[in-house]
């Protein structure tokens, strides 16, 4: 990405750089409500699973403090997390870990649709048709609710706990399905706003939102990197090129990185004020 930067810095010098500050407002505006959106869904889930409430609070605070663990090699300690402050405020362990895979499946699908949608054939580059007919198939099948739950007591009772009842009709599961494309879309655009807000070209909307999706998703399964940490940068970049002018789309991947991580330090701060009004309990 350096090399790329520094190849082309003529053409990174030659634009305006003008910073709109009600731009990038609205950009970590936009970005915390996508974050907040997929929370909600993520508790809409587990307060159906265990039939027990769930603050919005108290689910933020989980939400965001669990996200934290993507910074730690393995791609498991967020989703190990999610469960672990979920069996602490009283929900049951076997629909903590139903409803955070089913949140992890449901993230992971909506997003391969919505990226294979709107950029077409050219994001799965020259994979057969039917391999790529088959994957998207396959993964649209995972998520129906009589398979799922199959898929999910069998892994249960692997780790030896107790069956779970999904009870998620598929009209449920088609309505969480596509509140899950509206995050990506809403987290995406968030992207789009940034660069609009650094006054650099920002593309067309939709290829671009789709970009910064599909970099994200190559970032999230890619077990081996902390974070997505240079893995998302890296297709970003490449996902950009069409879009952008040449030699720009490593420099706005370097600065999503740089601005998104902000973003997600900024979310943390409401915790402090939780804790000290004492929406809080002193034992977490």
């Amino acid at each position: 990405l350096g090399l790329s930067i520094i190849s082309r810095w003529d053409v990174v010098r030659s634009q305006p750089w003008t910073v709109n500050f009600a731009w990038l407002a609205a950009s970590a505006i936009v970005c915390w409500l996508g974050v907040v959106w997929l929370m909600h869904l993520w508790r809409v889930i587990i307060v159906h699973l265990s039939g027990k409430p769930l603050r919005f609070w108290t689910a933020y605070r989980i939400a965001v403090l669990a996200n934290l663990g993507k910074y730690i090699p393995g791609k498991v300690w967020s989703a190990m997390g999610l469960i672990y402050f979920l069996t602490e405020e009283g929900h049951p362990a076997p629909a903590a870990i139903a409803a955070t895979v089913l949140h992890q499946a449901y993230t992971v699908v909506s997003g391969i649709m919505f990226v294979s949608v709107v950029l077409g054939a050219g994001v799965w580059g020259k994979l057969p048709v039917a391999v790529v007919t088959t994957v998207l198939t396959f993964a649209l099948v995972i998520l129906y609710p009589p398979v799922f739950e199959r898929l999910l007591k069998w892994g249960l009772r692997v780790m030896r706990r107790e069956p779970v009842v999904l009870r998620i009709s598929f009209v449920r599961a088609i309505v969480l399905y596509a509140g899950y494309t509206v995050g990506w879309i809403i987290y995406g655009a968030g992207f789009w706003l940034m660069s609009k807000g650094l006054g650099i070209p920002e593309g067309p909307f939709w290829p671009v939102v789709a970009s910064f999706g599909g970099a994200y998703l190559v970032g999230f399964l890619a077990l081996f990197a902390p974070g997505g940490l240079g893995v998302r940068e890296g297709t970003l970049a490449v996902m950009l090129g069409p879009y952008l002018p040449p030699g720009l789309p490593a420099t706005v991947a370097v600065l999503s990185r740089l601005w998104m991580t902000v973003i997600e330090l900024i979310g943390l701060l409401p915790l402090l004020f939780l804790r000290k009004s004492g929406h809080v309990d002193k034992s977490h």
